[in-house]
């Protein structure tokens, strides 16, 4: 399998654009998955750049209610397969975040428009709990709080009418291809924590070894501590293909490359990864 990264925050590739957000188009066997869009057309225009036809789309994964993985929905044009578009119900509440201030929110929820919604309405599934999308490819939200350090996140909300309350973004899936050699999980943000997700993939598939993980970890604002802790308890895990992307953060990035050293890989925008 391979997988190429369509939009992230970093780039270095001539013709290639970034953002905040994230894209990956997964080749897995005969099929072709397109994983969260990023935030805008970002992951088009790269996908013209490098010549990758998403025509041969079977399915689209979104991660996350957020604009970062889903805004680029919009911009999709219809594509020949019609590919369902899963997402974790609850991912289409209004969604906000806490500002620097302290003081006040910003709406971060996804942003398509009505008609934007009712084009997708015959692709569009919505899930809740574990879902086979094929028989070695699973999508898990509601990821249980197991590790000491990984609380509920803090500083995200749901808006109901003109109430605000806890957003604890149970709707973040997790992708999870059981490989012949091993589990290869995606995360688009990890915002239930990175090692609550790994604990909960080793009970799913007991005596099966990550072999490779690909995710934004959400450390970017994290405390030297919190990345420590993460880091230590990532080496538990022994996963041989370390890929931290997008809201991980250059900080985190860069301790994990220097700790996991050739098994920790960092990627761009217009990068190809083949196991």
């Amino acid at each position: 399998m391979k997988f190429t990264v369509l939009a992230e925050d970093k780039v270095r590739k001539r013709g290639i654009l970034a953002e905040h957000g994230l894209s990956l188009l997964i080749e897995y066997q005969d099929k072709h998955i397109l994983f969260d869009t990023g935030q805008s057309d970002v992951y088009l225009r790269n996908a013209s750049a490098l010549q990758l036809d998403l025509n041969k789309t079977d399915f689209i994964l979104l991660s996350h209610g957020h604009y970062d993985h889903c805004g680029g929905l919009s911009y999709l044009p219809d594509l020949k397969k019609k590919p369902n578009i899963y997402l974790q119900k609850s991912a289409l509440k209004h969604k906000y975040v806490t500002n620097p201030d302290g003081k006040t929110q910003r709406e971060i929820g996804i942003p398509w428009s009505l008609e934007d919604y009712a084009r997708f309405s015959d692709q569009l599934v919505l899930l809740e709990g574990m879902t086979k999308i094929a028989s070695d490819i699973s999508l898990y939200d509601s990821i249980p709080l197991t590790s000491p350090f990984e609380s509920a996140p803090k500083g995200f909300y749901i808006k109901e009418g003109n109430e605000l309350s806890a957003d604890g973004m149970e709707d973040e899936q997790m992708l999870v291809l059981d490989t012949a050699k091993g589990l290869v999980i995606f995360l688009g943000c990890s915002h239930r924590g990175v090692i609550n997700c790994l604990n909960y993939a080793k009970k799913e598939f007991p005596g099966k070894k990550i072999h490779t993980l690909v995710a934004g970890m959400h450390l970017d604002l994290a405390s030297p501590q919190r990345i420590e802790q993460t880091i230590q308890a990532l080496q538990a895990f022994d996963i041989e293909n370390l890929l931290p992307v997008h809201c991980t953060g250059i900080y985190a990035i860069n301790e994990m490359k220097r700790f996991f050293g050739e098994r920790c890989q960092i990627l761009y925008a217009g990068d190809t990864f083949e196991l």
